[in-house]
């Protein structure tokens, strides 16, 4: 049962020249399943064109956006001019760069209503600038002598009863503030209410404050020193503790959490259901060892067998190579559009139509230097429509996760085949059949652009066979669709 949407939430959004993944974040409130949301973003000093971005948000959403100019003076500040701004019952934190989940508000308001509850957090996933997954933290319900040992409280999981965080500004520190202010709520509500459900995504930046080890102790030390007034000695003694309990954490963040994950492969290409949203990738070394990239996504995700590093894996091993997923696979008649996307090829298009029997629309893509820039890329979708994409792994994958993430709301079914359709439809040369059967297409191929896939191949070789003598694989599971 959905809860009462009779409360107000005040959604609290510290800015500071946040230009990669402001609009990550700012899409995930506004698309939030809970609608009865004021969002208050507090502009932090930012550059001339922040403003201009933001104004125009502002004004796109004039009854949902609340937007507050001041000079720059911290996080702390920002977030507590939001705080007496804000007019909701509850108040939930987020910061620029992270995003949630669409029903986040929705289950965190409907235990807090049913709990009776000042104070909610959650568990959230980690991941870097280029969106893989590199853990998960699990809360729970937390008591002060709990807290004092290690912070696990995810601020941008936070929501709270307003009134309560109007008693509890954040304190002027660059980092630790929201240790601080935990502390100081737990005081007075002997326990903060944690949930399992993973609701957030926390992006860790290698260049952001919270990253540097040696502000983070200092804080930590002001922590208990300044804020907790105990005794040099024993602020010593818990700074280095939390420390401890850190690395705990992040072992368990991990290595732990996350596991065990569930993939589907298919080895009956007749079985795809269009039902719902997938991503069709291939299952080879490259695929494995950015495997975590797609961990976030894994229940949409459908591989078939294609390399020979499957057989590490993949028990009834049955190999298709990429050119021939195009042959194989039966599309609904009624499906309405069909789209290629990536690199532009009048061959390409021709050979999809006519296996297809469809009309085929071309999206061009332009070159990503990086990971992180295919990362940043947006593409919408029309409903039941299918996608090709014949870029290169892992930034087809990446553009296919991004393309479900922003067209979430419709069916969408993603073929990440790379080179396949290149070499089926006459481009590149095939590969010789015994070669093939001897599982050398690998070495055929670098006689094209050998350096990149020498490169390429050194680098996802290595991984591959790290996490497999590390038993990296034996955490995944893979269920064959039937």
């Amino acid at each position: 049962m959905k809860p009462k949407e009779k409360d107000l939430v005040s959604v609290v959004i510290p800015f500071f020249n946040e230009k990669d993944y402001f609009d990550d974040c700012i899409n995930s409130v506004l698309s939030q399943t809970y609608q009865n949301l004021e969002i208050i973003i507090v502009n932090d000093g930012s550059d001339h064109k922040y403003v201009e971005k933001l104004t125009l948000l502002r004004e796109k959403y004039p009854h949902k956006i609340k937007l507050f100019h001041k000079n720059n003076e911290g996080v702390s500040s920002a977030r507590n001019l939001g705080i007496k701004e804000a007019t909701g019952k509850y108040i939930s934190f987020l910061d620029a760069d992270d995003y949630w989940l669409s029903n986040k508000i929705e289950h965190q308001i409907k235990i807090m209503q049913e709990k009776n509850l000042n104070f909610i957090h959650g568990s959230y996933y980690i991941i870097d600038e280029q969106e893989k997954v590199l853990g998960k933290f699990l809360s729970k319900p937390i008591k002060y002598n709990q807290l004092i040992r290690s912070c696990d409280i995810g601020l941008s999981t936070v929501t709270l009863r307003a009134d309560v965080s109007k008693k509890n500004l954040f304190p002027n520190i660059s980092t630790k503030e929201d240790y601080v202010c935990w502390l100081n709520i737990i005081k007075k509500n002997l326990i903060l209410y944690g949930d399992n459900l993973a609701i957030s995504l926390y992006r860790k930046k290698n260049n952001s404050l919270s990253s540097n080890i040696l502000i983070k102790f200092i804080n930590a030390f002001k922590v208990y020193n300044k804020f907790e007034k105990l005794n040099f000695f024993i602020s010593l003694f818990n700074t280095f503790r939390l420390s401890i309990y850190y690395l705990i954490k992040e072992f368990k963040i991990r290595a732990k959490n996350i596991y065990p994950i569930k993939f589907n492969y298919l080895l009956d290409f007749t079985k795809l259901n269009y039902d719902k949203s997938f991503i069709f990738v291939a299952l080879n070394m490259a695929s494995l060892s950015y495997i975590n990239m797609l961990y976030l996504n894994s229940k949409n995700i459908i591989f078939w067998i294609d390399g020979v590093c499957s057989k590490f894996i993949i028990k009834n091993y049955k190999k298709t190579a990429g050119r021939k997923v195009i042959e194989k696979i039966n599309i609904p008649s009624d499906i309405k559009n069909i789209y290629l996307c990536g690199k532009e090829s009048k061959n390409q298009t021709d050979y999809i139509e006519k296996k297809l029997k469809k009309k085929i629309s071309f999206i061009k893509l332009p070159f990503f230097k990086d990971f992180s820039e295919a990362s940043k890329f947006r593409l919408k979708i029309s409903d039941y429509s299918i996608v090709i994409l014949n870029i290169s792994t892992p930034k087809q994958e990446i553009i296919a996760k991004n393309i479900l993430k922003f067209n979430k709301d419709k069916r969408v079914f993603i073929f990440c085949l790379g080179g396949g359709v290149a070499m089926a439809s006459g481009e590149e040369e095939v590969v010789p059949e015994k070669i093939e059967n001897l599982n050398l297409e690998w070495l055929w191929r670098l006689k094209t652009d050998t350096m990149f896939r020498l490169k390429r191949l050194i680098y996802t070789g290595t991984v591959f066979f790290s996490k497999k003598i590390l038993n990296y694989f034996n955490k995944i599971i893979f269920e064959e669709l039937t």
